[in-house]
């Protein structure tokens, strides 16, 4: 009798498990509180703050440097809609190499920019929240991140659509400051140690006379740095403010601005302002350090919001000013709609009796929308002499005799 039900109590639990099914619901990607950008160490390492929520301090510190990490990729790397969701895809396989990239924050000071643990508060006896400030090795990431097919290298990129040249140009608070050279020495050489290219004014032949030619520029509001920009054939210009404030007991700290735009229509593309840590005003070299950091931090964090631009524009094609000194009649509209067959966009900024401004989307390089150009005008105003007086990267500038 005891076998029996044995064997009765065996075959009940062999049909309840035949006929229970288990569904395990796949884990979506993990929720993490977003970042702050702190600032550049190097071109290599970028300063940044998270928070993380946990069962204990070490459970909350890690979720706060995954939290670094999946902001610096969202919003520094991944920027497009398509990287985005190719990031959340592998998530977890970036989480495993969380060592790799972000830094265990070491003990330090509550107070300041500098790394370590500010802050821990226990919500209840089962969570801790705490706030931390650590290291993310962004080039390796970066480097991971392309291995990985989540984002696009710079190179394959920049094959595809070009980079975008610089004009790297003091603010109206800068210009007559002493340090001024070192601070536009500052944004130069974190531009270029990140393998932007920075156009040099001095290196341009004739360059009040190209500025002189351009006329007004509508609708700029850094009005010399965008014909400076247009003369010296750069894409993108760059306007930057430092300013001092003093701090307790003769220290000195400063506060930076850097504002990016895009030369053919001034449109602003980007816009940070940092103060740096307040450094002793009395020792030598600390001065130049405390400005050096916070321009270079304001021109990191607005450098992504440049690239975001120029991925979803430049494929559309180069952007050009075009101006037309001494027009002929009617020089507006006939330019304007032979224009529009072989660019995406084109507007007439300026017509005047004197001068016809036009912008222009066009795929090709400025010499051969002049090509296009000069095929406009030559059949158009056949008996009305005119020369190219400039050719740079996008400003065409014919004058009619």
């Amino acid at each position: 009798m005891k076998n029996l039900l044995k064997v009765g109590v065996v075959a009940c639990l062999a049909l309840f498990a035949a006929c229970t099914t288990v569904v395990v619901k796949e884990a979506g990607p993990e929720v993490l509180l977003p970042g702050e950008f702190i600032e550049s160490v190097d071109a290599n390492t970028a300063l940044v703050k998270c928070t993380g929520i946990g069962a204990d301090m070490q459970q909350a510190i890690d979720q706060a440097r995954k939290g670094c990490l999946e902001w610096f990729i969202t919003n520094q790397l991944a920027q497009s809609p398509a990287e985005r969701q190719a990031y959340l895809a592998q998530q977890q396989a970036v989480f495993a190499k969380l060592d790799r990239y972000v830094a265990i924050p070491p003990p330090g000071a509550a107070s300041g920019k500098g790394k370590g643990v500010k802050s821990r508060i226990r919500l209840s006896d089962e969570r801790i929240k705490v706030e931390i400030i650590t290291d993310v090795h962004s080039k390796m990431l970066q480097d991971d991140l392309v291995a990985l097919g989540i984002i696009q290298s710079k190179d394959d990129m920049l094959a595809a659509v070009g980079m975008p040249t610089i004009l790297v140009y003091p603010g109206k608070a800068t210009k007559g400051n002493k340090g001024r050279q070192q601070m536009e020495s500052a944004v130069t050489e974190y531009l270029t140690e990140n393998r932007w290219e920075v156009k040099d004014p001095q290196g341009v032949a004739d360059l009040n006379k190209i500025i002189g030619a351009i006329g007004e520029v509508t609708g700029a509001e850094e009005d010399e740095a965008a014909k400076i920009a247009m003369a010296v054939g750069a894409d993108v210009y760059m306007v930057f403010d430092v300013l001092q404030s003093k701090g307790e007991m003769g220290d000195v700290a400063y506060g930076a601005s850097v504002k990016a735009y895009e030369t053919t229509t001034s449109r602003k593309l980007g816009e940070k302002q940092v103060t740096g840590p307040a450094r002793a005003g009395w020792k030598a070299g600390e001065e130049i350090k405390a400005f050096i950091e916070a321009i270079r931090d304001a021109t990191a964090q607005v450098l992504p919001q440049i690239m975001a631009y120029w991925k979803e524009d430049a494929p559309k094609g180069n952007r050009f000013t075009i101006v037309l000194n001494k027009a002929p009649k009617n020089a507006d509209m006939k330019v304007s709609n032979a224009l529009k067959r072989n660019c995406a966009f084109v507007k007439v900024e300026v017509s005047t009796a004197k001068t016809v401004q036009l912008k222009a989307q066009c795929k090709g390089d400025n010499m051969e929308i002049a090509g296009a150009l000069d095929s406009i005008l030559s059949s158009s105003f056949s008996d009305q002499p005119y020369d190219f007086a400039t050719k740079t990267g996008n400003l065409l500038i014919v004058n009619f005799q």
